[in-house]
């Protein structure tokens, strides 16, 4: 009897030594994705608010002129397309608001007034500097502020924020998107001339070079 309880003993010891063994190792395997993740998002939040630190102007530039030109093919409106480029590219970190942006599509509801492009920009522009370090940084109507810059180069590319004086701008004449007619054409004819793609892409250019220029002053 006492042999066979030495053999139990001695059998139960080994098996926890075992379990022991391999839940350290879970545990040192476990640490290491843990901060193998936190490195990997940690390095995408910094490049996202430093993204000269990574990348040059004009790479983050072309950046987002992949994203306008994927983002217009998926959902076709500008005001959907631009903010998704620049929350993307800047971690903004609001998907959410992104289908929330089709009813400004058009000029808001396709009534041919403020330009998609404008709205998308400027939600992003209203984030970026209201939000985070970025908050902490600034003073009362910042946001304001560099919302009036955008709108200014804005309107000296397109000599508008109107949309419907942006279309006739890129495209020759105005297109009622709530005349059926006129909105068949203007898809047609958009199918070939990508010019509102062109519009978000100016955009979000003008927006990103707002938000470089304030992150290098801060680092100055």
């Amino acid at each position: 009897m006492n042999t066979d309880n030495n053999i139990l003993s001695r059998l139960s010891s080994s098996f926890k030594y075992k379990v022991d063994q391999m839940n350290r190792r879970l545990f040192c395997a476990g640490s290491l994705v843990c901060a193998a993740g936190f490195m990997l998002a940690f390095s995408r939040f910094a490049k996202a608010q430093n993204p000269q630190s990574s990348a040059s102007r004009q790479e983050v530039f072309r950046e987002l002129d992949v994203k306008a030109d994927l983002y217009m093919a998926k959902y076709g409106s500008c005001a959907m397309s631009s903010f998704a480029a620049l929350n993307e590219q800047f971690a903004l970190e609001h998907d959410d608001l992104v289908l929330a942006m089709r009813p400004f599509t058009g000029g808001f509801a396709s009534r041919g007034e403020t330009c998609g492009a404008v709205s998308g920009s400027m939600l992003a522009i209203g984030i970026f500097f209201s939000s985070g370090k970025q908050k902490r940084n600034q003073q009362a109507g910042s946001a304001m502020k560099f919302g009036g810059l955008f709108m200014d180069g804005f309107e000296k590319e397109f000599g508008s924020t109107r949309c419907r004086e942006v279309i006739k701008h890129q495209y020759g004449r105005y297109f009622d998107f709530r005349n059926p007619e006129d909105l068949k054409l203007f898809m047609e004819l958009s199918q070939k001339e990508k010019n509102c793609t062109e519009v978000v892409k100016k955009a979000v250019r003008l927006a990103a070079a707002i938000f470089m220029d304030e992150l290098s002053r801060q680092q100055a």
